[in-house]
């Protein structure tokens, strides 16, 4: 089998993509680099092909990771694409680089606490009667009657949506 010349094979190579993000121009695959650890063995390959997206059934090590991370920092990347090809949660980012965790805008600046939607569950219905066993409680008679009618709904219709509720109750 003949080799073929390099120039004819098609693809890319490493590194000359437009936009491709290099960690570092050095000729060597692996650096030691020391942290507060101690030294740890950095792979460049799997930082540079993770820092463009190409980590696929494989994971970085947690100092590969961050280094990646801070690659891309620098190459001034968005923080949910640093997170997901680095492979690593949002918290962990803002854990590792508190200082680059500032909102895009003024607007999705979270301020307080969160505040549910959703209503509480009363006493009376079928979600009240849930309620009582997640708790380990015995159930009240208003759940008892709200999911006897719930099943009897359920047994006729094939649905529990639209299932009648005797009077709820304050818990």
């Amino acid at each position: 089998m003949r080799l073929q010349d390099p120039a004819v094979v098609t693809g890319w190579r490493l590194g000359e993509r437009q936009n491709w993000v290099r960690p570092a121009v050095h000729c060597v695959l692996t650096v030691w680099m020391a942290t507060p650890d101690g030294l740890v063995l950095i792979d460049l390959v799997a930082v540079e092909r993770a820092a463009n997206g190409l980590r696929k059934g494989w994971t970085l090590t947690p100092e590969e990771a961050r280094y990646t991370a801070s690659v891309m920092f620098r190459h001034q990347l968005s923080y949910s694409l640093i997170a997901k090809r680095v492979g690593v949660s949002g918290a962990t980012l803002k854990d590792w680089f508190p200082e680059q965790a500032v909102p895009v805008d003024e607007r999705f600046v979270r301020t307080g606490t969160r505040t549910s939607l959703r209503q509480p569950v009363r006493c009376g219905t079928r979600s009240g009667y849930d309620r009582h066993l997640r708790r380990g409680e015995t159930t009240c008679q208003p759940c008892k009657q709200a999911k006897a009618a719930a099943d009897r709904h359920y047994r006729l219709h094939g649905t529990t949506v639209g299932a009648p509720e005797p009077a709820a109750v304050a818990p």
